[in-house]
């Protein structure tokens, strides 16, 4: 069965990689608040979902058939044969199932499940957004999926990966893949500096220099534009200064750290990267995720914050770059972070059938389908078994690696959105010239207005 699958889905890989090398850069959608960028509307050819795959000499025949309805973006994305492959196994090793996907861009998702549940017709499960995860708790649509996964599958995973995936101590996702937050860097050229690593800012800052020529070669290709993709590596950069941007106190209240000084000195620093230090591209303030990949990809630019995915996307621009790429945790000002980017499915607490969901859904995870997953998509698995795999030991994933260990959970605030464009505003509006500290009263009066409008 496994080999069975394997090929099924390294066939769609290959599919999937030849229309990615036709259609040009990749597409710069995200999700609100995510480093992970989607692969644009263009599918791969995939597997038919919709009807009951036939039965197996092994396998009795069933006494009941059950359809469960999966509402997904991946179905919208280059990923989508892949998907479907992985199901179209499922149905064949399980020939009472059938799964039924709901395809639903993935800016489009968390409207339609708001929808959905005011008429009482929500599907069995629906892939979750972070950002969602808070509004989808107190809504109390969501179920906690722990007893059906048993602890087996839990226990397979870092513990800050179950963490992550959770809210308020609910498990709301149960986990498929993860797209760590780290910064890639081109090892070739640092091996023609005086630089052996990139530990801490000051070394980040250094090399960029280094690798900076001042005409066609910049060290760090910023995202500099003022959206959850930029807004996400941002936040970031600054929680390695030791800046929480928004977190509750002992007494349970919302405060912030952006009205700090750590959160200026990030900033300031931050910005300098382009207005002083002069190691980024041009026109900082207009470069969104597939414009850095692709500065990185034409050789313009030596360093990039993102998730794991951009190695994918880099080498598929570029294969001559394929073994010349390397990963290492963001920096130090005063700690290493990341942000996991747990992805998956959450069942919904209208599903009939939650134990053959969650069966499903370990079946996505494990080990030889999520690897193959990765190598195609470059989204990591979530247990540490597949982790365990040679290719998560080259110096490309190293880094997406070694970070998992220092990663925050996500805040578990229903405006985090607001939070995340007071702090694209402050960084963009300095790219453009506003000075730091007419960017702090900023700051400062849109934070301290939110936190006076939160409900404590």
């Amino acid at each position: 069965m496994k080999k069975r699958l394997l090929s099924i889905l390294l066939s769609v890989s290959m599919t999937a990689a030849v229309l990615a090398g036709c259609g040009g850069q990749p597409s710069g959608s995200q999700n609100p608040g995510s480093a992970v960028e989607e692969s644009g509307s263009q599918k791969t050819p995939e597997a038919d979902t919709s009807t009951d795959a036939a039965q197996t000499d092994d396998v009795a025949a069933p006494e009941e058939e059950i359809t469960l309805t999966i509402m997904s973006s991946i179905q919208t994305e280059n990923e989508a044969g892949l998907e479907s492959a992985m199901a179209q196994q499922y149905m064949a090793d399980h020939p009472n199932i059938k799964i039924e996907y709901i395809a639903v861009a993935n800016n489009d998702l968390n409207a339609q499940i708001i929808t959905l549940n005011s008429s009482n017709d929500l599907p069995d499960a629906f892939y979750m957004n972070t950002a969602f995860m808070p509004q989808a708790k107190s809504m109390g649509i969501v179920l906690d999926p722990t007893e059906y996964l048993g602890e087996d599958f839990i226990n397979s995973m870092d513990p800050s990966i179950i963490e992550y995936a959770s809210t308020d101590g609910q498990l709301m996702v149960v986990p498929w893949f993860m797209v760590p937050i780290a910064l890639i860097y081109r090892a070739d050229w640092l091996e023609e500096t005086d630089f052996d690593t990139i530990e801490t800012m000051e070394d980040f800052r250094n090399v960029g220099k280094a690798f900076t020529n001042g005409s066609d070669k910049w060290g760090f290709a910023m995202v500099g534009t003022q959206n959850g993709s930029g807004e996400a590596r941002f936040s970031q950069f600054i929680k390695a200064f030791g800046v929480d941007e928004i977190y509750q106190d002992d007494t349970g209240a919302w405060v912030s750290d952006l009205t700090g000084d750590k959160y200026k000195t990030a900033l300031q620093t931050f910005v300098d990267l382009d207005i002083v230090d002069g190691i980024v591209p041009p026109g900082a303030t207009e470069t969104g995720y597939s414009e850095a990949v692709t500065y990185f990809a034409n050789q313009q630019a030596g360093m990039i914050i993102s998730g794991s995915n951009a190695l994918g996307a880099i080498v598929s621009q570029n294969p001559e770059l394929d073994g010349k790429l390397a990963s290492v945790p963001i920096p130090s000002q005063e700690r290493h972070v990341t942000n996991l980017q747990v992805s998956g499915y959450s069942i919904t607490t209208a599903c009939e059938h939650p134990a053959e969901m969650a069966d499903f859904l370990k079946f996505m995870a494990e080990k030889e389908n999520a690897i193959t997953f990765a190598a195609a998509t470059g989204r990591m698995p979530v247990s540490s078994d597949a982790l365990a795999d040679e290719m998560f030991s080259t110096p490309a994933y190293k880094g997406f690696v070694d970070c998992i260990q220092y990663a925050l959970p996500y805040p578990a605030y229903s405006g985090y959105s607001e939070v995340q464009d007071i702090m694209g505003e402050s960084y963009n509006s300095m790219l453009s010239g506003v000075s730091i500290d007419d960017a702090m009263k900023q700051v400062e009066s849109r934070i301290n207005t939110l936190l006076s409008e939160t409900v404590q």
